[in-house]
This record gives structure tokens, C-alpha cells and sequence, in this order.
């Protein structure tokens, strides 16, 4: 899979020019835990989204701002116990649920490497956010173990979540092959509400955070600003403390009285490091990242660790 995933990249390598003279990227991203560890099938147990971005016409750019995208995305999320066939309701860590949604966001780049973005997402968690359904065909087509235990999932509740994140780049070496970024970021709504603090290590070689693709901001539409090197390779390690005041995929509806029959509390402090190794030329970018997240639950669970693969493509010359 590996070899089939990069070979698509380095057909970007016989095209002119940088990602920064495309105006539009769309984004394919799978994530599961079995990326990562082939016997693993619990918690947060698998991920599937198609992301948009958009550069907004660089000519119209306030004064201090250097670039702005505005992005759209579709994804689901679905969670299942220790493992995806327990048909024990006793021996539940964590409850069978899913959340599908769709997001629209806006980041904004500023001159002196900071970064704003926003977003609000709807949607719906619970039993009838197609989890089980999508579970148990992907575990049919593959052939894996039989699915057993969504009788005694999550209800259903529609939800919307707002959030906020800032960059700000903390350090850089003279010759830009290894930096530190600051991110803050905070969600708030009936999916989960929580706030996050933490850094970003890149090294290797990479472009700055309005043209780099560990900042999503590698389409362009009339900006002067140009890339200073023609592709980007780079490792990068990203730990996160989070402070957690509600999670949906644990507690249930916020709203509803009826939440289920298995519901936990969540751990007020999580903390997750991702590892990923990104590479970006011309139209395309391939990403593989593994996340490692301490017990997110207050009962025996454990911490977990899952991976994506990501590839971008972008279009429309600017």
C-alpha cells in the first residue's frame, strides 16, 4: 500500500512549477487504528473525509495579511470498545458510536508567520451516523472479524461545533531546515468542547507557514508570495495537552435525557503526540501521521494510537 500510495506522488515530479500556482486542492484522508497496528481495533477505531481548499484572490489582501483559503469537508468518525466484536455490554470500555458531519472553515495568514483559523461544523452522532453500517461493510469487504455490540451504542443527536485555532512561529534556524511552531486551539458545541495547547518540531525541508503544507496552505491565487524551495519533504512531531470539559463519543447527547446504555466521563487532561513525514511537489502532497493518545476515559481503558494517509491534489492555475 505504501509503495502504491508514494508512486502516485512522484507523478507530480515531471510537472512545472510549485503547488503555490494552484487555486484549488482537494484532499482524500484515511485514518485507522490498524495503520498502525494491524491486530489493533479499538476506541477510536477509524476515520474517512474529503476535504476542499480554496485561495482567495490574493489582489484583495488587507495590509500585514498574506494569504487566505477558505475550505469545506465532509467526514466520519467511528468509535467501538476494546474491540469491534463484544457482545457484552459488561465488559464495555468505551461506548459503539460515530459522528458524521460537515465542516466549513477559513484560515487567515499573516505577514509576521501567524496563522488564524476558524471553523463551525454540523452534524449528527450517535447510532444513526452510519457507523454500524459502514463497519460492518468494510469489515465484510476485507474480511475481518464479525461486528457485534451496536445494539447497546449511543443515541442519536444533531450537533454543531465551533472552533478556533492560532499559530505563531516561535523558531527558526537560519538555514530553515528545522523550526518550532505554537499552536493554541479550542472547540466548543455538542460534539465536544475542550481546549488544546501545544508545539509543532518540522525538519527537513519545508517552505514557510503560508506556503507549507503542514499548514494546509499550499494553494494560491494571485500572491506574491513564492516558494522558496520547489518541494517540501519533512519529518514533523506535534505533542498536544488538551483539557477536556465535554466529549460526545463518551457522555452521549448533550441534550438528550436518553443517552444510551453505556456512557462514561471523560479524563479532564488527554495528550496525544503525532508523528507524520509529508511530502509536496507540483499538484500533489502525501502524508502519513501516527497519533498517540493517553486514556481518554475515567474507567480501565488505556491509551491508543492510530495513523492517516492523506493525499492532495491541486488544480485551477492561478
Amino acid at each position: 500500500m505504501l509503495k502504491l500510495y508514494f508512486s502516485l506522488l512522484f507523478i507530480g515530479m515531471t510537472e512545472i512549477g510549485y503547488a503555490q500556482n494552484y487555486k484549488n486542492e482537494l484532499v482524500i484522508i484515511s485514518e485507522n487504528d490498524a495503520y498502525i497496528d494491524i491486530t489493533s481495533d479499538r476506541y477510536y477505531t477509524n476515520g474517512a473525509f474529503i476535504k476542499y481548499r480554496h485561495a482567495l484572490n490574493g489582489a484583495h489582501l488587507k495590509a500585514g495579511r498574506s494569504k487566505e483559503i477558505i475550505g469545506f469537508e465532509l467526514g466520519q468518525k467511528i468509535y467501538n470498545p476494546y474491540y469491534s466484536f463484544a457482545p457484552n455490554p459488561a465488559l464495555h470500555d468505551r461506548p459503539f458510536t460515530a459522528y458524521l458531519y460537515g465542516e466549513a472553515n477559513y484560515s487567515r495568514f499573516y505577514t509576521n508567520k501567524q496563522m488564524l483559523k476558524v471553523s463551525a461544523q454540523i452534524g449528527l452522532t450517535g447510532k444513526d451516523a452510519l457507523g454500524e453500517e459502514f463497519q460492518k461493510a468494510f469489515h465484510k469487504l476485507v474480511g475481518q472479524n464479525q461486528i457485534e455490540g451496536w445494539e447497546y451504542g449511543l443515541n442519536s443527536e444533531p450537533t454543531l461545533n465551533l472552533g478556533i485555532e492560532y499559530n505563531r512561529l516561535l523558531l527558526s534556524t537560519n538555514n530553515k531546515i528545522f523550526d518550532i511552531t505554537g499552536i493554541t486551539s479550542a472547540a466548543v458545541g455538542n460534539v465536544i468542547t475542550k481546549a488544546n495547547l501545544g508545539t509543532m518540531f518540522r525538519l527537513g525541508r519545508f517552505n514557510d507557514m503560508d506556503g507549507s503544507s503542514a499548514f494546509n496552505s499550499l494553494v494560491s491565487n494571485n500572491h506574491t508570495n513564492k516558494a522558496q524551495r520547489k518541494y517540501e519533504l519533512f519529518l514533523s512531531v506535534s505533542p498536544q495537552l488538551h483539557a477536556v470539559a465535554f466529549d460526545s463519543s463518551l457522555q452521549g447527547g448533550l441534550f438528550l435525557n436518553d443517552k444510551g446504555p453505556i456512557t462514561f466521563k471523560p479524563k479532564p487532561i488527554v495528550f496525544t503526540t503525532q508523528v507524520g513525514l509529508t511530502f509536496a511537489i507540483a499538484r500533489w502532497t502525501a502524508n502519513y501521521t501516527a497519533t498517540f493518545t493517553s486514556n481518554e476515559v475515567k474507567n480501565s481503558a488505556t491509551g491508543y494510537r492510530y495513523a492517516f494517509y492523506s493525499l492532495a491534489y491541486r488544480f485551477s492555475k492561478s
